[in-house]
């Protein structure tokens, strides 16, 4: 869950940093070196595992091929299975007393399968099974792991098997050069007609959603993989969102389907008619969408539009306002707030004219006194004259807590596919710009020609759209800050919440030894308040505590390995009353020997970076996130 914004105020640790002083650690002499990049060969080896992806394969496999080297990696050895083998392996994925198989990549990274009629899906509410696939070993290299569901398809079981491994494998291999997938990210294929045994399928669009939990999932954070029809690919690549909702509506999954439907047609096939063409490049993809995360656009039961943007995004406003027309404006949202939103606008294109119509698409415990309905992108543009009297004004909640507003407004919105259009005239627009680079609230009353609030069923035309026409208020409001990431994630040290807390991803082979690795993979900010004029830099600092940790316990891998620390914390203070370091592993502090080995390394670097910060900055937190490798 990467946030590029990684030293800012965020949610300070409750839990007991202790101080490590008094032990004296061993003095170590070994040289220390650290590689960013993977050794030569992987390519040739991603080459030849690609020629075996038409073989059939369904077993584990070892591919280690060079004992010291973990990079160099050769895929699969193949197996080809007799019908009556391939028929005993899927009873065997399906039987709930049998446990999920492991196909082993090599010895860092696993993937872990079951067929299950009791995971709460789409598929199973409708008496089918349930393909589930899930990465374990991705986190080693700074990548989300990956989660695949799929409807079960025994023709095409030993394809899906094999091509899907294939493809995990590359992305294990991007991630080792620092290119990664992540939420509303897509991983595509590069050259072959078909994939798990369709001709139409193009990769994936990965999604976040950490509230679906089940016992084959990894530990967080994770993201789901849905497979995308190849006509779909403009879609995805410029507004994603809108391709989720639509599959969702389609499969009864609100807000989005976390599972693939192999062979399924495509939801868009054409992006002529769509007004995503004016504010997206289909060809060359040059720009897209401007997107802001944690903003949410909804829509009340009588028709008011309401624009929520938190406190924290206001640079990525204020860039949005730089690229934008002096006509026009534009947002899309990444995400949905479901506290918020339990019905959501969704477009569907008519498959005789390739015309774009409105839906109303609501979860399955949805009810009447929802009174939000979530929009997905906001166009904002001046296209009408403008008139003599103000047409618009700041809100003024601090003063008076009521709107300024005028009756003689000149200002038009309405609902058009998936999302809102606001028309207004240029000095409305300037008077909203300005209020949003201010971080200022803003108002406007404009005349509502069509906007949709809800979908009600007629027993002879189907779907009935209903509409307000009435004047309604057009809102946007400064929010608390965005905090919905790294939900669900915990420190290996005490598991403390990770919840809303900032982290950098860090691309970072590590110290090498002749058979592990330990490697670098997180840097959380669990407190940071620098004042402005603070010439310290806590980036530098942890990239020094990350060699001298590496440094203190490279010598001891066999140790750690038979003590089980796979996942390992550093938690380190930095405060001129209180500096102090905290190692752990599996939820407890590490043993007393590894402390030791760890003093004489952390302590002299916690003292300094203490010194350093002027007495008047508050605390620095940091937590950084080792993997043990194989």
């Amino acid at each position: 869950m990467h946030d590029d914004s990684m030293c800012r105020s965020s949610t300070s640790s409750s839990a007991t940093v202790s101080t490590s002083t008094g032990r004296q650690g061993l003095e170590h002499k070994k040289s220390v070196t650290f590689d960013d990049g993977i050794k030569p060969g992987v390519e040739a080896a991603a080459s030849n595992a690609a020629a075996v992806a038409a073989t059939n394969i369904m077993s584990s496999f070892k591919v280690r091929t060079n004992e010291t080297d973990t990079d160099q990696v050769s895929l699969f050895k193949p197996e080809t299975l007799t019908a009556q083998e391939l028929e005993e392996r899927i009873r065997q994925l399906k039987d709930p007393n049998e446990p999920p198989i492991e196909f082993r990549i090599h010895n860092n990274l696993t993937v872990i399968s079951k067929i299950v009629d009791n995971f709460d899906c789409y598929l199973n509410r409708n008496g089918g099974y349930c393909w589930i696939f899930s990465t374990r070993g991705l986190c080693t290299v700074a990548q989300d792991e990956l989660i695949f569901i799929f409807d079960v398809n025994i023709n095409n079981a030993n394809d899906i098997i094999s091509d899907l491994l294939l493809h995990i494998h590359q992305i294990y291999i991007d991630a080792t050069k620092g290119s990664f997938v992540r939420h509303l990210g897509l991983s595509l294929l590069s050259n072959s007609s078909t994939f798990l045994g369709s001709s139409t399928a193009t990769g994936f669009l990965y999604i976040s959603d950490p509230t679906s939990l089940y016992n084959l999932f990894p530990e967080t954070p994770y993201i789901f993989g849905v497979l995308i029809h190849q006509l779909e690919l403009p879609t995805a690549q410029c507004f994603p969102m809108r391709l989720l909702l639509r599959l969702g509506y389609e499969y009864q999954s609100y807000p989005w389907p976390l599972f693939s439907i192999l062979n399924r047609d495509a939801m868009f096939t054409d992006t002529q008619h769509t007004i995503m063409s004016l504010l997206c490049d289909f060809r060359s993809f040059t720009y897209v969408l401007s997107t802001i995360r944690g903003l949410t656009i909804s829509i009340g039961i009588q028709g008011s539009v309401s624009i929520r943007i938190p406190r924290n995004r206001h640079d990525d406003i204020l860039k949005s306002l730089e690229q934008s027309s002096p006509h026009a404006l534009s947002f899309g949202i990444v995400n949905i707030n479901r506290q918020v939103h339990s019905k959501h606008l969704v477009t569907i294109q008519n498959s005789t004219d390739q015309q774009y119509e409105t839906r109303v698409f609501s979860s399955l415990d949805s009810n009447d006194e929802q009174i939000m309905i979530g929009g997905n992108f906001l166009v904002i543009n001046a296209s009408l004259r403008s008139r003599d009297s103000p047409s618009s004004s700041p809100l003024d909640t601090q003063n008076t807590g009521n709107y300024s507003l005028h009756n003689n407004l000149n200002a038009k919105v309405n609902t058009i596919e998936d999302g809102i259009m606001l028309q207004i005239d240029g000095d409305a627009l300037k008077v909203l710009k300005q209020c949003l680079k201010e971080r200022k609230d803003y108002a406007i009353l404009a005349k509502a020609r069509s906007i949709v609030v809800e979908e009600q069923k007629d027993s002879t035309n189907g779907n009935v759209m209903k509409k307000s026409s009435s004047e309604q208020l057009v809102e946007f409001l400064w929010i608390d800050d965005d905090n919905d990431f790294n939900r669900g994630v915990r420190s290996p040290i005490d598991h403390f919440p990770m919840d809303g807390i900032r982290n950098s991803r860090i691309h970072y082979a590590g110290q090498r030894s002749s058979l592990f690795r330990l490697r670098w993979t997180d840097l959380f900010f669990i407190q940071c308040h620098l004042n402005n004029n603070e010439s310290f830099d806590p980036t530098r600092l942890a990239d020094s505590l990350a060699k001298a940790f590496t440094q203190a316990l490279i010598p001891f891998i066999d140790m750690l390995v038979e003590a089980k620390y796979r996942k390992l914390g550093l938690r380190v203070t930095i405060d001129r009353e209180n500096a102090s370091y905290l190692a752990g592993s599996n939820g407890e502090q590490l043993s007393p020997f590894f402390l030791s080995q760890l003093d004489d390394h952390m302590i002299p670097i916690v003292m300094k970076a203490s010194d350093n910060v002027s007495r008047t900055a508050p605390s620095l937190v940091l937590e950084l996130i080792f993997y043990l490798l194989d």
